[in-house]
């Protein structure tokens, strides 16, 4: 925890925003996040589609049951009803535009592999991992759509034995099969920001840049592309991936900051960096709109965490229960052994 402090002076936050500051941190240490408590769930990677209807999201694990499949991806109803089972060992999801696709990134072993997955006809697609196909090594994702419908931007976070390609982020063509890039190399995590004019991703060069993992902004008309924080190496385990919001200039971020992570939102430049949340937030995930931010909070001030779904408005600058009308604001899965995933 001592490079803390070296990270928020750098960071330029102001600790203000959508919630009433406190003079004094309102977790002492160890009282945010962690292990979920027992029989309670751990919800992440939140999307609410496009058309707003539906919610997919990642459930880490079934609460006291080792045995079963981790990381399952359930898609529920806005209101939190109705959840299905889709895949497991899925580590990030995208909704199409029209709501009918899912891109995602499937995890097995130490590697990572594209999918498309058409839900009405229940269709998948491997963009990745194969011998016979360009990304021939699971050494891709995540995926996030175009607002095209038709191109997935991917990033190749790592190099695999006698990988033809580089590291860094490209374009998939889902109608052509088409690979354009890498538009920046060494960038990952990016995501497409402001109806496409620009990518916001984690940065590394081939020197050891004293900035290399920091955040960083590519822009699509130009081709440039320029740091947008500039965090000491020794802090970046206090600083999470910044996810650009899909329809506007913005970027939100989680931090470790007063023993708690807590969201941010900035410029894309890295400009105007505001603290949004006081009472914790991680793993933010924009509305198609722009208007809205789902994360994960853990809203029990104590050692083990119980992770509620939250949701920030924008225009407001409040934070509410994703779910406030379900019993622990969370949807009443069924038993695996009711589901037919789409995915094995």
């Amino acid at each position: 925890m001592a490079g803390l402090s070296v990270v928020l002076a750098l960071s330029g936050c102001s600790l203000t925003g959508g919630e009433d500051p406190t003079p004094e941190p309102f977790f002492k240490p160890g009282e945010y996040g962690g292990d979920p408590l027992p029989g309670t769930e751990d919800l992440f990677n939140l999307r609410l589609s496009p058309d707003g209807r539906r919610v997919a999201l990642i459930r880490r694990q079934t609460p006291d049951e080792p045995f079963d499949p981790r990381y399952q991806l359930w898609i529920v109803d806005r209101d939190g009803t109705n959840p299905e089972l889709i895949a497991v060992n899925v580590c990030m999801i995208d909704w199409s535009p029209d709501s009918k696709t899912l891109a995602l990134s499937v995890c097995r072993g130490t590697g990572t592999y594209v999918y498309t997955l058409d839900l009405e006809t229940r269709e998948a697609i491997q963009w990745s991992g194969r011998e016979d196909q360009f990304f021939s090594k699971h050494t891709v994702a995540p995926p996030f759509w175009y607002r095209d419908g038709k191109r997935l931007l991917v990033s190749v976070w790592g190099k695999d034995y006698q990988q033809p390609f580089a590291r860094g982020i490209y374009t998939i063509d889902t109608e052509t099969g088409q690979i354009t890039g890498p538009h920046v190399e060494l960038m990952e995590s990016a995501s497409l920001g402001d109806h496409d004019r620009f990518v916001v991703g984690v940065k590394y060069t081939y020197d050891r840049h004293p900035l290399d993992g920091n955040a960083a902004r590519y822009d699509v008309g130009t081709g440039a592309w320029q740091w947008i924080t500039r965090f000491p190496s020794d802090s970046l385990d206090y600083v999470r991936s910044a996810i650009a919001s899909p329809a506007a200039d913005l970027v939100a971020q989680s931090r470790f900051v007063e023993n708690a992570w807590q969201l941010f939102l900035m410029r894309s430049d890295g400009t105007e960096v505001r603290q949004i949340t006081r009472l914790g937030g991680d793993i933010p995930r924009w509305s198609y709109d722009g208007q809205q931010i789902l994360y994960r909070r853990d809203v029990h001030k104590g050692e083990g965490a119980r992770y509620v779904p939250f949701v920030y408005d924008v225009a407001s600058g409040q934070s509410a229960p994703l779910w406030p009308a379900l019993p622990d604001s969370l949807p009443p899965f069924p038993p695996l052994a009711t589901q037919k995933r789409v995915l094995p």
